[in-house]
């Protein structure tokens, strides 16, 4: 053995390299046409989200995040808690139609919308802290274009949610005020989806598997 190879030797010996942890070992590709992220280690298989050959995969290298905040994002409270008022909105323009129309269930469908309408707000305020508490921990931010946008018009959500939860508790939803009720909640669930497209931009980016189909 010569001395180089001897002195290498020593100094893997007294220096051995440190081990990599499941995140560092992970390869990562995305694919070119619908960008869907997935380990290295099917690159040889067709893109499970768009059915595209395995041509399309290229390397990926994901942006590092502190641990601690990703595992705070990993648990998807945004996403989740965003599900309720949506769902909430969306009945307080689609249930009344229903009641509308067949008037044998309306008193129950009727008094389903009231209640649905009075908690409204509180679902739209934990969906706006949810939302601004995720911008911080993704980008430390919630100052720029886009979250500045969302926080605007969650505000504007939330006022509206306010006039539907005053309607229902100081009137009750009946078949007087049932299409007061249906335009507030076709504009609420226009400003809802708005709001779940502007993140769909913010959480994967604009031509993402999200937004580009």
């Amino acid at each position: 053995m010569t001395a180089e190879k001897q002195a290498a030797a020593a100094a893997t010996t007294s220096n051995p390299a440190k081990p990599m942890n499941k995140e560092q070992a992970t390869k990562w590709v995305i694919c070119r046409v619908c960008g869907y992220i997935e380990e290295a280690t099917k690159r040889d298989e067709a893109c499970p989200a768009c059915g595209y050959p395995a041509t399309v995969w290229m390397d990926y290298t994901p942006r590092r995040i502190d641990p601690k905040r990703d595992k705070l994002l990993d648990l998807h409270l945004h996403p989740i808690a965003v599900h309720f008022p949506i769902v909430a909105t969306t009945g307080t323009f689609l249930v009344p139609i229903i009641a509308l129309l067949i008037p044998s269930i309306a008193t129950t469908l009727f008094h389903a919308v009231t209640l649905a309408a009075m908690i409204l707000p509180i679902l739209a305020i934990i969906g706006g802290i949810s939302g601004y508490i995720g911008s911080k921990l993704r980008y430390k931010t919630a100052t720029a274009k886009i979250p500045k946008l969302k926080i605007y018009l969650t505000i504007a959500y939330f006022i509206l949610s306010c006039i539907q939860s005053y309607v229902a508790f100081t009137q009750g939803v009946n078949t007087e005020n049932a299409w007061v009720m249906i335009v507030l909640g076709v504009i609420g669930s226009v400003m809802a989806g708005r709001l779940g497209k502007m993140g769909s931009y913010l959480f994967a980016g604009r031509f993402s598997p999200y937004t580009a189909g």
